[in-house]
């Protein structure tokens, strides 16, 4: 048997033939509707507004006179009235609806595709005064005035409740005539009451034995004069389940209203057939028990039947507003709410809480923009009164937060000095998501800069000719203190021959009087590397101290070593060796992973981010998947161009899943924990390269069809989708690679012109390297020999996006010989770095000043700037500070700083920096070496952890042999 209650839902149109008790407040909508543009609903919680519109007045209308736009606020008042006025359109709106010009135009627009005068219904207009900031309110009056004043075909109706009505002062100023046109509903009496219980109960054959509906009523509101309509359905939808003999907890199930019936609530058709006729007697009344608090024993009954009831109670009380009304939320947002509260709920665990308030009609399902929110505010009050005291003051401190937030994307404008005052003493109590975090932290650096800003102006101005003598104080006192370090660092160099340590502590004295000092730095670097040549060293009791070991011990490998890199974290060291066995060591130099499976030479190696994982590319066009425990776990053929083997495999930052390239021009996405995979789609050549965000949410993949495709992760269905196709390129793609904001994409081309291109997700250019990159070009390269640096078939972001390294290949500097390419020697020469640099329209590179004087000779030295292209890098690397370089043939490396100064030699090649730039990592025949890069890192190793012992200081002997000198 259907249910004629509704426990919490508001009637809708469907419902008239329950909807009792109100026919007097129906007509007076009706007349009222039309006595002005502007209707003003409003009352106390619980009387029924949403009901008398969306059922009462609703129905009062043919389909041919109106069309109902019902709106809520959601996350911003003009966006949600934007998005009902284009989803009722027919034909495509033209504006953006923005401006109160826009939603003229979209509302005549609208008005003619259906011919119907348009009602807007701004349902719980409260939550405007709630939520809304004063911007969002100003925009949204002027709006409304320009409706209100124009010759629309289009009404404006507001239900809110009335404890809010201050706030509508706001529009009374801008739109005197706001209030003219309004209508209190108040709570029902005990006569409609009667009706309310009556009329449903007839429509459905449900008797009632005499006295029943007065007794319900006495019993509900003792004494009183008007009844609380919200806790009347849900006493009539608890004795209606009664008395069919279906009584799960209450609101347990699916909501009541003639669409719903026992049988869909878990009853046989049988069963239906025996309680088709339903009696409310006197005695089933006294069953129900106390209605005292009817509804927050219910909630304190569901809430403890739960696995976890602490997180159920803070998955709701995300739910309610600081001012104990309910409010909308998307499951992304409940998260972080619950965050707030201390209390780490993951996706599956909070997609069953929330399933499980649905079922139990406490919540609603999501609407079409993902929200869900609860039934009714009589919950939201109940919810309310348990949140704590503390609670409500890290939800008040969050929900400024986010207003502060939303204010500063539309306006730039960062929290005050009072603001975070507000915030701090909750600080550490707050969990704030990155976006939030990121937002407080950057008000803080714009209130330090505002105030260094200030404090440089009042001194320029206030003390103008005092400023002139302390400048001039402070210069010589800073000539002087350089002058100092200059003295103490040619003392340094004097003295690294006659004792490394004393050196070092020259030198260290030097570089804290001007840390600014390259020259000073660099002494540093002379006598720490003089000490470590010249251990091991015996300390006082008698102890060998090796400081190699103690920064890296390593053990040579069986064969050369062809390849090594840092791992993501900085944490490992892997590679392969010349008889293709894949290594991983630790930071310290320990072999921790060791495999040679294949005889086919090894072409690429990755590790996972989270160094639980190995991939392999072999040139047999193979790719395997090693866990660290040594097992394998995946293996697959693949297809790849040999130019470029580096992007044939890679790995999510976040989850453990792969981008593997396979024929058909298809990407294969696979889950390394479940061996579950499905493919990606869409190009129409072979596919160079595919890799991941690194924030996890894209992916980028490079074909020989003249296109990159942008793949985005959909939470619904855990999938990557085609989201964009970048297809102004008019040659094969080699190679993407995403930036670290996760908002651009390098790519290398064939174009002949335009190899090297930054892009933005949407296809915008951000900048383009203009170079002539084919050997057919003989003309200009007879001009501009120089130009030409070899074919490019990489580029990766590097030094924290501040430069690009690209790689090209030419076999012999004879170019217009014919080039032949041979994969199997792609160690061994064909591979040559460059560095690139920005134009201004590309600002992350910031380096750009310092790089574009880049270059070194065989020996090392500083080159002039004209002759800098005339040697051929194997490989190139940058830091913060620092620039390392390769040149092919050469066995050894150079670091200099960015103001060219070359600080020193290292043995070894392919050269990288760890990702904190403290450490270079250099590859020797079957040897590895670690050699600290960065002059904090060296004062750290020799001072702090005394890799020396301790080290000499006497100045006698030293002075003594400069006096016998």
């Amino acid at each position: 048997m259907k249910s004629p209650f509704k426990f919490l839902d508001s009637y809708t149109k469907d419902d008239r033939e329950i909807f009792f008790g109100r026919d007097r407040e129906i007509e007076e909508l009706y007349h009222r509707v039309f006595e002005s543009k502007i209707m003003l609903v409003y009352g106390v919680s619980g009387t029924g507004k949403s009901s008398l519109i969306h059922c009462g007045l609703a129905n009062k209308f043919q389909n041919t006179d109106w069309l109902p736009i019902v709106i809520r606020r959601g996350g911003n008042i003009i966006e949600s009235m934007a998005s009902g006025i284009r989803s009722a359109s027919i034909t495509e709106q033209q504006s953006k609806l923005v401006t109160p010009a826009d939603f003229k135009k979209g509302v005549r627009s609208l008005y003619l595709d259906h011919y119907k005068p348009v009602f807007f219904i701004f349902d719980q207009f409260e939550e405007l005064f709630i939520f809304g900031d004063k911007e969002e309110r100003k925009s949204f009056i002027n709006i409304v005035k320009s409706l209100f004043e124009s010759e629309l075909q289009c009404r404006l109706i507001f239900v809110m409740r009335e404890e809010y009505m201050a706030g509508v002062t706001e529009f009374e100023k801008v739109i005197p005539t706001f209030f003219a046109n309004r209508v209190r509903i108040e709570k029902m009496s005990q006569v409609n009451a009667l009706e309310a219980i009556k009329g449903p109960c007839n429509v459905f054959n449900i008797n009632l034995e005499e006295g029943f509906a007065e007794t319900l009523l006495e019993k509900l509101s003792p004494g009183g004069e008007d009844v609380e309509l919200t806790y009347l359905q849900v006493f009539l939808d608890k004795i209606f389940r009664l008395a069919a003999g279906f009584l799960p907890p209450l609101g347990g199930e699916s909501k009541g209203g003639p669409s719903h019936d026992l049988e869909s609530q878990g009853g046989s058709s049988a069963e239906t057939e025996q309680k088709e006729d339903l009696s409310f007697s006197l005695s089933l009344l006294q069953k129900t028990g106390n209605v005292s608090d009817l509804l927050g024993s219910f909630l304190d009954e569901q809430i403890s039947l739960l696995n976890n009831p602490e997180h159920g109670l803070a998955v709701l009380k995300s739910f309610v507003s600081m001012k104990g009304t309910k409010r909308q939320m998307r499951l992304a947002e409940v998260s972080d709410f619950t965050n707030t509260l201390g209390k780490q709920i993951d996706e599956k665990m909070l997609n069953e809480l929330l399933h499980t308030f649905i079922h139990l009609r406490i919540l609603r399902d999501k609407d079409q923009d993902g929200k869900y929110e609860l039934r009714h505010d009589a919950l939201a009050a109940k919810i309310y009164e348990k949140i704590t005291l503390v609670e409500k003051e890290i939800i008040e401190i969050r929900q400024f937060i986010e207003n502060a937030y939303a204010n500063y994307e539309k306006r730039k404008i960062f929290l005050e000095p009072d603001d975070l005052n507000y915030i701090a003493p909750y600080e550490d109590k707050l969990f704030l998501n990155k976006k939030l975090s990121d937002f407080v932290e950057n008000s803080k650096k714009n209130i330090l800069a505002k105030k260094r800003a200030f404090h440089r102006t009042l001194s320029y101005s206030a003390a103008g000719f005092l400023i002139i003598i302390v400048s001039i104080v402070i210069y010589y006192f800073r000539l002087n203190v350089r002058a100092k370090s200059e003295k103490l660092t040619t003392e340094a160099f004097l003295q690294n021959d006659f004792s490394p340590s004393l050196s070092f502590q020259t030198a260290l004295n030097a570089y804290n009087k001007d840390s600014t000092s390259t020259i000073a730095i660099k002494a540093l670097f002379d006598a720490f590397y003089a000490m470590l040549d010249n251990g091991p060293f015996p300390d006082s009791l008698g102890n060998v101290i090796d400081p190699q070991k103690a920064i890296f011990d390593f053990t040579p490998c069986s064969s050369k070593i062809s390849y090594a890199r840092f791992s993501r974290d900085g944490k490992y060291i892997y590679g392969f060796q010349e008889d293709n066995t894949l290594n991983i060591w630790d930071i310290k130099g320990k072999l921790v992973f060791s495999k040679r499976e294949n005889l086919t030479p090894v072409a690429s190696v990755k590790l996972s981010p989270d160094n639980k994982y190995i991939g392999i590319v072999y040139w047999d066009s193979t790719a395997v998947i090693w866990n660290l425990n040594g097992e394998k776990i995946y293996k697959s053929d693949i297809v790849f161009n040999p130019l470029n083997p580096f992007n044939v495999i890679d790995f999510s930052p976040k989850n453990n899943i792969i981008t593997v390239l396979k024929g058909n021009n298809i990407i294969t996405v696979h889950n390394l924990e479940n061996s579950s995979d499905y493919e990606l789609k869409g190009h129409t050549g072979e596919v160079n390269g595919a890799v991941f965000s690194p924030d996890g949410r894209f992916i980028a993949s490079a074909s020989k069809d003249s296109t990159i495709f942008i793949w985005q992760y959909n939470d619904s269905s855990g999938s990557y989708e085609k989201a964009n196709r970048l297809t102004d390129i008019k040659s094969v793609v080699w190679s993407v690679d995403f930036a670290k904001n996760s908002k651009y994409i390098l790519s290398v081309s064939a174009s002949i012109k335009y190899p090297v291109v930054i892009w933005k997700l949407t296809g915008d250019k951000v900048f383009n390297r203009i170079f002539y990159n084919d050997t057919i070009e003989v003309r200009f390269l007879a001009r501009f020999p120089r130009n030409y640096h070899g074919r490019y078939f990489d580029a990766t972001f590097i030094s924290d996006d501040e430069a690009i390294r690209i790689s090209t290949f030419v076999d012999k500097l004879l170019l217009s010989e014919k080039l032949d390419f041979n994969p199997s020697a792609g160690y061994e020469g064909y591979n040559y770095s460059r560095i690139i640099f920005s134009e201004e329209s590309y600002n992350l590179i910031s380096l750009n000043k310092y790089l574009k004087k880049y270059g070194v000779d065989r020996k090392g030295n500083a080159l002039d700037p004209t002759h800098q292209f005339n040697y051929f890098y194997s490989y190139v690397d940058v830091s913060a500070k620092s620039i390392v370089t390769n040149i092919s043939g050469t066995d050894f490396s150079v670091l200099y700083y960015i103001d060219r100064l070359p600080i020193r030699k290292f043995i070894g090649i392919r050269p990288s920096f760890s990702p904190d730039g403290n450490y270079l990592l250099c590859v020797e025949g079957k040897n590895l070496r670690l050699y600290p890069a960065a002059e904090k890192e060296l004062i750290k190793l020799a001072v702090k952890d005394s890799i020396f012992g301790k080290m000499n200081t006497d100045l006698t002997k030293w002075r003594q042999f400069l006096k016998d000198f």
